[in-house]
């Protein structure tokens, strides 16, 4: 039976933002069995994922603005996060266990996304979900954008050509990452990083040691993914520290960092 060796707030406090993820996991122990992440037990247990930041409830913008959403997630399968306007699905983020390259993880995570729109029409008004989802469960949390000047002000196709709002550059932002990963050594893990901007930003991974890490390191250890997603096969706890997921294009650049935390397996 594979068991949890460490208490996943032990994790967050080796990282700048710990004391809120921590209080993130000690206000949602309840939901886990026995009410004790130490002892939780993954092999047979349930799924689980709970939104640990939801999105702003109202937002109001101005058509012409830039607006951003932002959700936060924990879970085990570590979770995905997907955007929904309405009823339809806005976004593409693959699940982990979707990946042709690992097998279902018993990992523990806690995810990150934005939704980023960088010029506001009228037609963006509405309800959007954040939806997190880890194995069989799902998790949502919604959020209102309201355009108070919308009335007469939505454009077509020739007149978004004209005013120069297709094809506009902007700056990259990375849109789904995973601030905290744990799983077990040996594990063969996929951390996520995708990017939005135009041109299409360059991105790259810095490991714990301030290394560029190159496509095929160490004897395939490394895989840079074609959605930005970095391949790391058997960790171990000579692994652990913070990656620095960067991306860059002629406007500017963004980053974001991912704790991973190797753990000992325990059978009981």
């Amino acid at each position: 039976m594979v068991i949890l060796s460490v208490l996943f707030a032990t994790l967050c406090l080796q990282i700048g933002y710990s004391r809120r993820l921590s209080e993130d996991i000690n206000n949602e122990v309840s939901a886990i069995p026995d009410g004790n992440i130490a002892n939780y037990e993954y092999k047979n247990s349930r799924d689980y994922v709970k939104i640990s930041q939801a999105p702003i409830p109202h937002i109001k913008k101005n058509v012409g603005s830039h607006v951003e959403f932002y959700c936060e997630a924990m879970g085990s399968p570590p979770p995905t996060i997907q955007w929904y306007k309405d009823h339809m699905r806005i976004t593409e983020n693959e699940s982990f266990e979707n990946s042709n390259l690992i097998d279902r993880t018993v990992g523990l995570a806690k995810v990150a996304s934005r939704l980023v729109i960088n010029y506001i029409l009228p037609r963006h008004q509405g309800k959007y979900y954040c939806v997190a989802e880890a194995g069989s469960e799902r998790d949502k949390a919604a959020t209102d954008l309201i355009i108070p000047n919308a009335r007469g002000r939505e454009m077509n196709f020739t007149q978004l050509l004209a005013n120069k709002i297709l094809g506009a550059h902007h700056r990259p932002r990375v849109t789904f990452w995973a601030p905290a990963y744990m799983d077990i050594i040996g594990s063969d893990i996929v951390l996520p990083c995708k990017s939005v901007g135009n041109p299409k930003p360059d991105l790259w991974w810095i490991d714990p040691n301030s290394k560029t890490i190159e496509d095929g390191m160490d004897n395939g250890k490394f895989v840079l993914l074609p959605d930005g997603e970095l391949s790391i096969r058997s960790i171990t706890w000579e692994d652990m520290g913070v990656y620095i997921c960067m991306v860059k294009n002629s406007v500017g650049d963004d980053s974001v960092e991912t704790f991973l935390y190797p753990m000992q397996e325990s059978n009981k």
